[in-house]
């Protein structure tokens, strides 16, 4: 029994470093299609340089336009060439949730300590100006009561 379960564990963890393989083949083949897209300036597209057998596009093809038209996505690729439920594994959605959204919903934030600033009377030795809230007067109130620690 203990055998049958190895056996089934290798075969999981060799399927899923297959696919890990492959999605990285499949975004090194992403970037290459968005780096070496030609641009057409009069009708505003851009289209593929080359052929990508594994992104679906064929040479000539409209990656992108500005009005009604679909994007290509890399999350429905991906799930063409592993199966969706290996997509999920290998790439989960963003709205599902991975290793960051499990950290800010579950692993507690230490408490920050405020640092407040203790709030000194008005020095009335100087007219104020705008009612002594600016920031001319309030360095000029700070360097008054620096002046008094130090002696």
């Amino acid at each position: 029994m203990e055998f049958w379960w190895l056996i089934m564990t290798l075969l999981a963890v060799e399927q899923w470093e297959k696919a890990q393989e492959l999605r990285k083949e499949l975004k090194a083949e992403w970037s290459e299609l968005w780096r070496t897209k030609l641009r057409d300036q009069v009708i505003a597209e851009k289209m593929s340089s080359k052929d990508y057998e594994r992104l679906f596009v064929e040479k000539g093809e409209v990656i992108y336009a500005t009005r009604r038209f679909k994007l290509l996505s890399f999350r429905e690729i991906l799930e063409k060439n592993l199966g969706s439920e290996t997509a999920d594994k290998v790439s989960p959605d963003p709205s599902v949730g991975g290793w960051r959204k499990f950290a800010k919903e579950h692993i507690d934030r230490l408490p920050q300590k405020k640092r407040v600033r203790p709030t000194i009377g008005a020095d009335l030795s100087q007219q104020q100006r705008k009612g002594g809230t600016g920031w001319l007067n309030q360095s000029r109130i700070w360097r008054k009561v620096k002046l008094e620690e130090q002696d």
